[in-house]
């Protein structure tokens, strides 16, 4: 699996799969285990507890996983490549809103607040939808907690990381914002929390607390025009 950044590759562990039958039986083994981390967590990842999951003898998920690391490096691959449509509808729906405005435009303070708005309204968007697929949350968690034990898996996570962070870093170079790393870092960063306080709680789902802070964070990351404060003055005012 190459993700989009065309640099970065998840690839697959455990022992291909050749003939249709087995393909599908080495799918559910993998959507086993992530029903299983989701209820018990990586801990619990067991090859009878797998087999017995997905309904399949015990011997399938050591022919195709050799070891539990190969199993669940392998889960998380096949975790990132079901879920990636939402991080490139983000990014499409992104680049669409700043490639419809005209250079002209977005120089103009009325095209830097319309490219505000809309990048805003995707944003929330996004984080609504990424905190109502709470099994899918618990399983990012619980796949980054297991990357600080698990070399193998730290790789892994690191690559989708790079992935998703570099994407982000398209959208601001198309931008010319001066640090387009350090703005990856801010957005990947900011939304990843915000979608843990909706989850566990801390903030509504709903709440003016989570726009305000997405337009924040927007509005000090897109280029400032004349007339308007950067985000460099604005830190300066606050502390003299």
């Amino acid at each position: 699996m190459t993700l989009d950044n065309g640099k970065s590759e998840l690839v697959y562990q455990g022992r291909k799969a050749q003939r249709a039958d087995s393909r599908q039986r080495r799918k559910a083994i993998l959507e086993a285990t992530l029903r299983l981390i989701v209820k018990d967590g990586i801990r619990g990842i067991r090859h009878r507890a797998v087999a017995k999951e997905a309904a399949v003898p015990l011997a399938a998920t050591t022919y195709y996983f050799k070891d539990l690391n190969d199993l669940i490096s392998d889960a998380f691959t096949f975790f990132v490549e079901q879920n990636i449509d939402q991080t490139r509808g983000l990014q499409e729906e992104s680049f669409a809103a700043a490639r419809q405005l005209t250079p002209e435009q977005l120089a103009s303070p009325e095209g830097r607040r319309q490219l505000i708005q809309q990048l805003t309204r995707f944003v929330l968007s996004h984080i609504r939808a990424q905190a109502a697929s709470r099994d899918n949350r618990l399983l990012e968690m619980a796949f980054k907690n297991e990357a600080l034990r698990n070399e193998q898996l730290t790789r892994a996570v690191r690559m989708a990381n790079q992935s998703t962070e570099s994407m982000i870093v398209e959208f601001f170079d198309l931008l010319q914002v001066a640090d387009p790393a350090a703005a990856a870092q801010i957005v990947h960063g900011t939304i990843l929390n915000l979608e843990f306080q909706v989850l566990c709680g801390a903030i509504s789902i709903e709440s003016p607390l989570l726009e305000r802070t997405v337009t924040m964070m927007i509005r000090g990351l897109i280029p400032s025009r004349a007339g308007e404060n950067t985000p460099e003055q604005m830190v300066n005012m606050q502390t003299t």
